[in-house]
């Protein structure tokens, strides 16, 4: 299997994660899947190893030179190590080298890896195949999974490692969404990562959400701005109420259908209002249910995939030393980034496992590192029979998670009445 270049430019994504990086935070993620017995670590380096050519922009690093920077592929697998620990800052050092991790404890196995590499789409089909191949190494098993991706000839390097966001280069641009709002502080914030992590019957769960007659997605940020709304009311930190709003990741793959393993995401932002805060709870539900309906379209997107993907590739931008590009980014992204909502929360939806894997494959999990100002993420993912629902922090104590769980359980048992 070749490559069809040795080196690739960053997406039109990766720039800002890259300019967020700081020596104590960067923009990962990790996912994890439990299989039914302990994992062997030499068969899991042997699937990394083989694995690893397959996904030349995932499994890769990032190389800085006077403009920018260039996505490296890595020379080598990620070695396998013993878990030492989630979510643990990447540093520059490490993610020049190869900015994809590989860990093992007991029956599971986790992947860490720099947003800057691939977005959820991506990391969950890297993974899969590298769980895929680690099962048939060890078990002899043959599935859909590791055949589609080694096995199915040579890739279409073409379109699987194309920046999608340049087919917008010459939509109109629209203009720089939001305004702020309330950021969660969180106490005692020491910049380790801390979790809270739920497991639900995913039919309850649905049952809750159509009780409302919304989807589980505006569902779930209803609730969660609800949890934040309270906490700010609790602390009264100014006379003014700030609206809550959280950012939800959008795949374009869905709206413009493409093959990039690349970054290729938004986000759709819906709002709590301080006025709607009272609102009976079937209309706070339909509130969020209309925005996001409303903004997961074309006509709401486009524009800002437009505005981004003009900006960036525009001859001035372009001919800006890194180091002030950086700084420039950074600026933006404090006024513009995290101060326009309160939380990320995304939902990944259900991960399919094949017949031949279900039976090794006890569960997934995938957690986001912490925000840095509101120092709180949520994420979501589904898999069989079960929901995962893990927020993670910076700060001391589970004051939001405590709350944000009991007022979905309270969901779904008036749903179960």
């Amino acid at each position: 299997m070749s490559f069809p270049h040795k080196t690739f430019p960053i997406d039109n994504s990766a720039i800002l994660y890259l300019a967020q990086l700081r020596n104590n935070h960067s923009n990962t993620y990790r996912f994890t899947i439990a299989l039914s017995e302990p994992v062997c670590p030499q068969t899991l380096q042997q699937a990394a190893d083989r694995v690893c050519p397959r996904f030349p922009t995932i499994i890769a690093g990032f190389r800085p030179d006077f403009f920018s920077y260039t996505v490296v592929p890595a020379e080598k697998a990620p070695t396998v190590q013993r878990d030492p620990g989630l979510l643990r800052t990447m540093r520059m050092e490490e993610i020049r080298r190869c900015a994809y991790r590989i860990f093992y404890s007991g029956s599971e196995i986790h992947i860490e890896a720099f947003h800057a590499l691939t977005d959820g789409y991506g990391a969950i089909l890297s993974f899969r195949t590298l769980v895929a191949e680690y099962l048939r190494i060890r078990y002899g098993l043959q599935s859909p999974e590791q055949t589609e991706m080694l096995e199915g000839g040579e890739p279409n390097w073409q379109e699987e490692l194309h920046d999608a966001y340049l087919a917008h280069r010459h939509d109109r641009p629209g203009s720089v969404p939001g305004r702020f709002s309330y950021q969660l502080r969180g106490k005692d914030r020491d910049w380790s990562v801390k979790t809270e992590s739920r497991q639900f019957d995913i039919k309850k769960v649905l049952a809750a959400a159509r009780r409302q007659g919304v989807s589980l997605t505006a569902f779930l940020c209803c609730i969660m701005a609800e949890s934040i709304m309270e906490i700010q009311r609790q602390q009264k930190q100014s006379r003014r109420l700030r609206p809550v709003r959280i950012m939800v990741p959008v795949d374009l793959r869905k709206l413009f259908p493409c093959k990039t393993l690349r970054n290729y995401i938004l986000y759709a932002l819906p709002t709590l209002e301080t006025e709607q805060a009272d609102l009976p709870v079937g209309e706070r539900m339909r509130l969020f249910a209309h925005q996001l309906k409303e903004q997961i379209t074309v006509p709401y997107l486009l524009p800002q995939v437009a505005r981004n993907v003009r900006m960036q590739s525009s001859r001035l931008y372009r001919m800006i030393p890194r180091f002030l590009k950086q700084w420039i980014l950074q600026i933006g992204y404090r006024f513009v980034g995290e101060s326009n909502s309160s939380i990320t929360l995304t939902n990944l939806g259900s991960v399919p496992f094949s017949e031949e894997m279900r039976q090794y494959v006890r569960g997934i999990e995938v957690m986001l590192t912490p925000r840095r100002r509101s120092p709180y993420n949520c994420a979501v993912i589904s898999s069989g029979e079960n929901i995962c629902i893990n927020i993670t922090r910076f700060a001391a104590l589970p004051e939001m998670e405590e709350l944000f769980f009991q007022k979905l359980r309270g969901a779904m048992d008036f749903a179960a009445e």
